[in-house]
């Protein structure tokens, strides 16, 4: 068990750190290009591996918190450790969902384009309503912990499921409609991605170079990627509702 806890963190922090560099690639890169295509598609593979071993991981954490993790010999500590370890596990399952459900929609989305057949299946109409009751859960640990954290990505994840389920159900689609749509659940998917970075490895490696000063500056590290890439879908999403107008128009 101890193997396969140890293979699936590598994979994830390996394949999650590979994915930080790929996913600007396609931002950055004309859209609809091949390599925009391409690299997109390499993001989502990716992302798939992150959300998976990320699954595996806290479940395992949760059942077993040390299986990963040196145990403390005092009963105390054992205690104190085991909660602060499942803890991070609730997040990081949360995160993981959220990355799975962004990266699957957007995915069948610039698929299927106006076809929201396959948007309409179990699977994924059940995947977005499991973000939402995931967000529910994330909220009401927030409150009972005081995590400023859990509270502030309950609401992400219960908009992002929203969301998804009103564009699949919604009566019709303006032109380009899935376009916008495909864009902002893939940066949405980055969002989670870099939080994890700064939550679980990041936050390591930036203690070491702000000397002791980076509890102070968490939050801001934490909830930044949110509100940046928030920002970046909202900026986007007008630029090229601006770009389709001349085409929405001529489809009136």
């Amino acid at each position: 068990m101890y193997l396969l806890h140890q293979l699936a963190f590598y994979l994830h922090v390996s394949i999650g750190a590979l994915a930080l560099i790929v996913f600007w690639i396609p931002m950055l890169n004309k859209k609809g290009s091949l390599d925009h295509k391409r690299f997109g598609r390499y993001f989502a593979i990716a992302m798939y591996a992150v959300s998976i071993s990320g699954l595996l991981m806290s479940f395992m954490d949760l059942l077993f918190p040390f299986v990963g993790h040196l145990s403390p010999q005092n009963d105390a500590a054992r205690s104190a450790v085991a909660s602060e370890i499942r803890q991070r596990a609730v997040f990081l399952f949360s995160l993981s969902v959220l990355v799975l459900t962004t990266t699957r929609h957007g995915w069948l989305v610039i698929l299927q384009r106006d076809n929201r057949a396959m948007l309409r299946r179990p699977l994924h109409v059940g995947l977005c309503v499991f973000l939402i009751l995931v967000g529910v859960m994330m909220f009401v640990l927030g409150v009972m912990t005081g995590s400023l954290l859990f509270m502030g990505f309950a609401a992400l994840e219960f908009i992002t499921g929203s969301e998804a389920l009103r564009y699949i159900y919604k009566k019709a689609l303006a032109p380009k409609e899935w376009w916008i749509e495909h864009l902002g659940s893939l940066i949405g998917s980055g969002i989670a991605a870099y939080t994890a970075f700064f939550v679980f490895g990041g936050s390591r490696l930036l203690a070491q170079f702000l000397q002791g000063s980076f509890e102070g500056w968490s939050l801001v590290f934490w909830f930044g990627p949110g509100m940046i890439g928030g920002i970046a879908i909202g900026v986007l999403s007008r630029q090229y509702r601006r770009k389709f107008a001349p085409q929405i128009a001529a489809q009136v």
